[in-house]
Parts: structure tokens; C-alpha cells; sequence
């Protein structure tokens, strides 16, 4: 029976030395993962923060570009407006040029150019009012689309959390702090 006792009382200390391989094997895996998930969770943080800032400067831009888009507008009316006029003015310059001395109409041949100038200035007025509705719908739609990149970006924002290293306690890892690097 001592021989049975005595193998007996070899395997139960295999086997503990067994069980406590396997839990220090465990445990070295299971830190090991853990630092490759917080690292993951780091690296994931970093690229929300940027995404973050990408997105605000972009909703930024947009605000810019509805501003210049505005003056553009102002600017294309304004031309369309001087257009118009120019086209009345050299429709009344071909009249003009139509008067008859004596019978004779010797300004009849530059009666045509300032009809086709006239023209032309009309047709540029037509385009550069064109112009000026197209910005104003590309106005609505860049203010539309900057909000909601701001809006983008604060959810971004929010997703990466705070800058201070709290993100993983917020998942429940407490000794995130202890970690290095």
C-alpha cells in the first residue's frame, strides 16, 4: 500500500504542478492579450481623435466656402445686372446709328455690330444669371453639409472619449493607468 500511497501522492503533485503551469501560462496569455487590446483600444482612440479633428476642419471649410460661394453669387448678379444694362445701351446705340441725314443712313453698316453686341450682352446677363441660381443651390447644399460634418465630428468626438487615459476604465479596465506604453 505505501507503493499506491506513494504514486498516488506523486500524481496529486504532478498534477498540482500541472494546474499551477497551466494557470501561470494562462495568466502570462491572458496579460499578454490584454496589452495587445488596450493597445488596440490606444490605436483606435488615436484614429478617432483624428478622424475627429479631420471631419471639424472639414465642416470648417465648408462654413468658409458658403461665404465665398455668397460673394460669388453677389458678384454673378451684379455682372448679369451690367450685362443687362450694357445690352439695353448698345441696343440703343444700333437705333442711334439707324438716323438718316438727308436721306442717307451713313452709320447703318455699325447698326448691326452693336445689335450682335447687344446680343451677346443679353446672352451673358442670361448665362450669368444661370451661374448665380447654380451657386445659390450649391449654397444650400454646403450649408446643409457642414452642420453635419459638425455633427460628425462631436460623435467621433465622443466615441474616442477623453484625452486623459480614461477610455479603458470606461470599459471597465482599471489598471489601464498601470500599464506601460
Amino acid at each position: 500500500m505505501r507503493t499506491g500511497r506513494r504514486a498516488m501522492g506523486s500524481l496529486l503533485v504532478a498534477y498540482g504542478i500541472l494546474g499551477i503551469t497551466l494557470v501561470v501560462l494562462t495568466a502570462w496569455i491572458g496579460l499578454d492579450v490584454a496589452f495587445r487590446v488596450e493597445r488596440l483600444a490606444t490605436d483606435a482612440d488615436a484614429t478617432l481623435t483624428a478622424a475627429a479633428r479631420a471631419t471639424e476642419a472639414a465642416a470648417d471649410s465648408f462654413t468658409n466656402i458658403d461665404a465665398s460661394l455668397s460673394e460669388a453669387e453677389t458678384s454673378s448678379n451684379t455682372a448679369a445686372a451690367l450685362a443687362r444694362d450694357a445690352s439695353a445701351t448698345l441696343d440703343a446705340l444700333a437705333l442711334a446709328m439707324r438716323l438718316s441725314v438727308f436721306g442717307a443712313q451713313p452709320l447703318l453698316p455699325l447698326a448691326a455690330e452693336f445689335t450682335t453686341s447687344a446680343d451677346q450682352a443679353a446672352e451673358l446677363a442670361e448665362t450669368l444669371d444661370a451661374v448665380a441660381g447654380s451657386l445659390s443651390d450649391t449654397r444650400t447644399d454646403v450649408s446643409r453639409i457642414g452642420p453635419e460634418l459638425q455633427l460628425l465630428s462631436d460623435e467621433l468626438g465622443d466615441l474616442s472619449g477623453p484625452s486623459d487615459g480614461t477610455s479603458a476604465r470606461r470599459c471597465g479596465w482599471p489598471w489601464r493607468s498601470s500599464w506601460p506604453g
